[in-house]
């Protein structure tokens, strides 16, 4: 049978101890206590320590009477002996000063002494509830060295699993990291050479613009095919930009060498020579016809004049002369 509590005490303090049961019992605190002696044919130390051991907390009701009881020190010497001093709650009944070799026993113990302030109907019976709440209370020294040794190796095993787990998660973030810095290598790469072929596609339309600019200039109408020529010239200066802004983008990179043999200035020197020859040609026509229209000063030549200023002044805005007669021809 297990018990709340073993009530240790002295039989000259039977008085006060069974006032104690009475509360303890009253409470729903189930006890056992040596009420009358342990009955005929029984082994009496055997009795004693087998409930000693299936109680959950000892009571050990300290007095000058307890302290000469032999039978009260075997119990309590016992007791710490199998189940540890935080098994033993102590509550000393008289005013006596406790014995040195006690004080040195529980020395790890709050004691609870019996007065006014501290009473068996009001404060032992809720003192012991709390004490009963230990998860652990009436464990054996076995008991709690087996659980210590459970909660210790629970903790090493916790710590090994967290040091394992990162471990593994460093391992798996840089897996990850260089996973993720090797698809960014490809995929730079991938772009840079996709820029590559950008600029030969760019320098091929810049070609092509180039040679119907020449091809129209072959027509030997240059009044019919102007636009056509400005326009293919400006769309092949566009496309060689375009080049040149790749270029620039990748000249400090790690692929900059794909882009050492990319070069705009050949195209760039034939759309110059293009449009110097055209506007040589129309300034010169320009001037002609402007010289014309002064001779000759009406609406229609002024018109055929001031056309030929404009189309010279598209290749070359910031021409100093030709804005002059511009000026001139719109007063």
């Amino acid at each position: 049978m297990t018990y709340d509590v073993f009530i240790s005490y002295s039989r000259k303090d039977s008085e006060v101890a069974n006032k104690i049961y009475k509360a303890l019992i009253d409470n729903g605190i189930s006890c056992f206590m040596d009420l009358e002696g342990i009955s005929g044919g029984a082994d009496f130390p055997t009795v004693l320590a087998e409930a000693i051991m299936s109680a959950r907390l000892m009571l050990y009701l300290a007095s000058e009477h307890s302290y000469a009881s032999e039978f009260t020190q075997k119990e309590l010497t016992f007791a710490v002996n199998n189940k540890g001093s935080r098994f033993i709650f102590p509550l000393i009944i008289d005013n006596s000063e406790l014995p040195k070799n006690l004080e040195f026993l529980l020395s790890n113990i709050n004691w609870r002494i019996l007065s006014s302030r501290y009473t068996v109907e009001n404060d032992l019976p809720a003192d012991i509830k709390k004490r009963l709440e230990d998860p652990h209370a009436g464990e054996t020294i076995k008991q709690q060295e087996k659980k210590s040794i459970k909660k210790m190796a629970t903790i090493i095993f916790s710590v090994i699993a967290l040091a394992a787990a990162i471990v593994l998660g460093l391992f798996v973030r840089q897996s990850l990291e260089q996973k993720r810095q090797a698809e960014a290598e490809r995929q730079a790469e991938e772009a840079a050479f996709a820029a590559v072929r950008e600029c030969e596609s760019s320098q091929a339309e810049a070609g092509k613009a180039i040679s119907k600019a020449d091809s129209l200039r072959n027509l030997k109408n240059s009044f019919a095919t102007f636009e056509l020529e400005c326009t293919s010239l400006e769309d092949a200066s566009r496309q060689l930009a375009k080049v040149d802004s790749i270029c620039n983008a990748y000249h400090l990179g790690a692929y900059a060498s794909l882009f050492s043999g990319v070069s705009t200035a050949g195209q760039k020197q034939q759309i110059t020579a293009r449009r110097d020859s055209m506007f040589r040609f129309w300034s010169q026509t320009a001037r002609l016809n402007y010289n014309d229209y002064l001779l000759l000063p009406d609406e229609g030549s002024k018109e055929i004049a001031l056309r030929y200023v404009n189309w010279a002044l598209r290749l070359r805005p910031s021409d100093a002369s030709l804005l002059e007669i511009k000026d001139k021809l719109n007063k």
